[in-house]
């Protein structure tokens, strides 16, 4: 494969070439994915459950929208914690839509979750 022709995804929303660099971890040292894997566990069960009750509760999703549409982000937020999210994250609100990104509890467990819904 000649790599400096192979463009890949930053997963930032642009694409970007990657070049090939050294590892900087003995390949054989699966320690510290399996810790972020272990870490994502927790935040990916309390966003499917936020994404159930958006899909199932019209009434929350209403006061969801409402909230943020007035840009009562610490309302969004505590509406968002009552549905059981735990895990630290920021929102940000446009007129197009959330965005939710969810941040690990210890900086080691190298993972970050981010993900937007439209009106």
């Amino acid at each position: 494969m000649n790599y400096s022709k192979w463009k890949g995804y930053s997963g930032w929303g642009e694409w970007y070439p990657r070049w090939p660099s050294p590892m900087e971890t003995d390949p054989d040292d699966v320690t510290q994915m399996m810790f972020s894997a272990k870490s994502f566990i927790t935040p990916t069960e309390e966003l499917l459950s936020l994404l159930k009750t958006i899909t199932t509760d019209q009434n929350f999703a209403h006061r969801l929208k409402k909230a943020a549409e007035l840009n009562q982000n610490e309302q969004v937020k505590l509406l968002i914690k009552e549905k059981g999210v735990f895990t630290d994250f920021n929102v940000a609100v446009n007129p197009s839509g959330i965005r939710i990104e969810f941040k690990p509890d210890h900086v080691e467990a190298c993972f970050y979750i981010t993900f937007s819904l439209c009106w």
